[in-house]
């Protein structure tokens, strides 16, 4: 069963941008849709955390939740990955690489297919 951490921008669920909070990713995990299908067994998120503007802290962020929460994957959301505009605070192809050298875990792009 894997352990999976959501990280996904803050600004964006926060201003409800098509986004109502964390119930698209939370619901994709648990009926294992879109990219959480690619899992075997079931999924358990352990965690979700918002990144902040502007996002300096994010990897040192979540290497912290690894030490308390311990986690196999991490999944970068829809609104952080794919934003139009993009974000203007990460490089969406240096980020995933980044993070799996920080914590060790394997990083997914995308959560869900609801739009």
């Amino acid at each position: 069963m894997p352990r999976v951490l959501i990280v996904g921008c803050g600004s964006y669920m926060e201003s409800s941008y098509d986004c109502p909070g964390d119930w698209k990713c939370l619901t994709a995990a648990v009926e294992k849709r879109a990219k959480f299908a690619e899992h075997d067994g079931d999924v358990q998120v352990v965690g979700l955390l918002r990144c902040k503007c502007p996002g300096r802290a994010l990897v040192n962020n979540v290497a912290v939740a690894k030490t308390r929460s311990d986690f196999d994957v991490i999944h970068i959301t829809n609104c952080m990955a794919k934003a139009v505009p993009a974000c203007k605070n990460h490089d969406m192809d240096a980020l995933p690489k980044m993070l799996e050298e920080k914590t060790g875990a394997k990083v997914v792009v995308g959560t869900h297919d609801f739009y």
